[in-house]
């Protein structure tokens, strides 16, 4: 296995070496439309030799095959050229715009909101959104301050338009408020809890429910417990507090190894479907050892 790698790692290198030199990529792009055999046209004003010598490499490579009186790629060939001379030469067309997109991402003082709608729509510009936003435009940030980690799960959740994923060993009134208020907003909520018992989610809804502090309180309690769109489980020994808003934004704790029950810092992962991916997996496989409190069993008869 190791011998395979080193010969994939020389075959690449040797690729990039020769498309390295422009008139070799710029025969290789005429080749991809079909480039007769017969033809005296040896571009970019090489002689006849130093336009056979790097044809030659090109079809040595297996990028180039000779096929009826033409030059065609190979299946190879093709899947470099659409992955990288193609790619490539779209990006280089929007080289400055992709620039503006660095100088404004160093840029600190400037509304992040507005900065990532910015971000985006020059991305959408260039047609390379789909491509970048997930894998290299990912913002990440790190939070070493407890209410610093409070006021960005805040911030999440006021944004959040479809769904959340929260594994929480931490009770923050703000943050529990907050919760319950996206969840009347429609958003469908997945509660992971890993609060001691005497303050378990569980606990506190019951107490509500039997000292309501008003009726609209109580309504949205009945209304959490009864939903379809509210899940709640119970894990006791829960390792992190995580969460996921709408697929693409995370946020976790680190685990405080010295002192499990502390909390050191926490990421925060932006637009990252990847890693919002992982962590929902994750999610699931933790509530394969939680259970679902009597109060949820009880609302929800089968």
């Amino acid at each position: 296995m190791k011998r395979d790698i080193v010969k994939n790692s020389l075959i690449a290198q040797d690729v990039f070496s020769v498309l390295a030199d422009r008139y070799s990529s710029n025969i290789f792009r005429a080749v991809y439309s079909g480039l007769k055999a017969s033809s005296t046209n040896y571009i970019g004003g090489l002689s006849k030799k130093q336009f056979y010598t790097r044809l030659k490499n090109l079809v040595l490579l297996g990028l180039i095959e000779k096929r009826d009186s033409f030059y065609r790629t190979t299946t190879f060939g093709s899947l470099i050229y659409n992955s990288q001379i193609k790619t490539m030469d779209g990006v280089v067309d929007s080289y400055w715009k992709l620039k503006s997109v660095d100088v404004l991402g160093r840029r600190e003082d400037f509304p992040s909101e507005q900065k990532d709608t910015i971000v985006a729509e020059i991305l959408k510009s260039t047609g390379n959104y789909k491509t970048i936003t997930g894998k290299h435009l990912t913002g990440i940030e790190i939070v070493k301050n407890f209410d610093n980690l409070v006021n960005k799960v805040l911030k999440l959740l006021e944004n959040a338009k479809k769904e959340v994923y929260f594994a929480t060993r931490y009770h923050q009134p703000d943050v529990s408020n907050k919760t319950f208020e996206t969840f009347g907003r429609g958003v469908g909520i997945h509660i992971l809890d890993g609060n001691p018992e005497q303050i378990s989610l569980e606990n506190r809804l019951n107490a509500i429910i039997r000292t309501p502090p008003n009726r609209q309180t109580l309504d949205l309690i009945n209304q959490i417990v009864r939903s379809p769109q509210f899940d709640l489980m119970r894990l006791p020994n829960l390792p992190i507090s995580f969460m996921v808003v709408d697929g693409i934004h995370v946020i976790y704790e680190t685990a405080n190894y010295s002192n499990p029950e502390q909390f050191t810092t926490a990421l925060a992962i932006y637009n990252d479907e990847v890693e919002a991916q992982r962590f929902i997996d994750y999610f699931w496989s933790l509530t394969k050892n939680a259970h679902i409190p009597k109060l949820l069993q009880l609302a929800r008869p089968t």
